[in-house]
């Protein structure tokens, strides 16, 4: 899925797993007319509205160094 979100990054598309979908399986099943398999996780993809104040929200991230040991 990882590869999925970058690759459709790469290409200007944006994108957002959904984890929650899981706990509606049954009727995402009965929506799409799957009756095997199990759902774990959907992907909303499309394009951003960059005019949307939501969209223009950016949260600082910790210092990589304090968050990560590289062993050599």
């Amino acid at each position: 899925m990882q590869t999925l979100l970058l690759a459709m990054t790469a290409h200007g598309v944006d994108s957002c797993p959904q984890g929650v979908l899981s706990f509606y399986a049954d009727t995402v099943r009965a929506e799409l007319g799957v009756t095997e398999g199990r759902l774990l996780v959907g992907i909303s993809f499309g394009y951003a509205d960059e005019a949307a104040p939501v969209n223009r929200v950016t949260t600082k991230r910790a210092a990589l160094a304090s968050t990560t040991i590289f062993h050599a």
